[in-house]
């Protein structure tokens, strides 16, 4: 149920189960963050997903969102 409800708030989700076209790891293409607020960047955008990621599940989006960090301290 959880997964269903988090599935909902998504507007992309690009996948390959097998992992046999990718390197079976899952990537966010910065310039397909939308940024709908004035002052907010892209990179802010990344940074608040990040800290909003537990990355303590190894959870394979949310650690392709602290992935896209230059440095992964910044979550903290």
């Amino acid at each position: 149920m959880t997964a269903i409800e988090e599935m909902a708030g998504m507007d992309v989700l690009c996948s390959d189960k097998t992992g046999t076209l990718t390197l079976n790891k899952l990537s966010v293409d910065i310039f397909l963050v939308q940024v709908f607020e004035k002052g907010v960047t892209q990179d802010q955008v990344i940074l608040m997903a990040a800290r909003a990621s537990r990355i303590e599940n190894q959870d394979a989006i949310d650690t392709a969102i602290v992935g896209m960090l230059g440095d992964p301290k910044e979550v903290h």
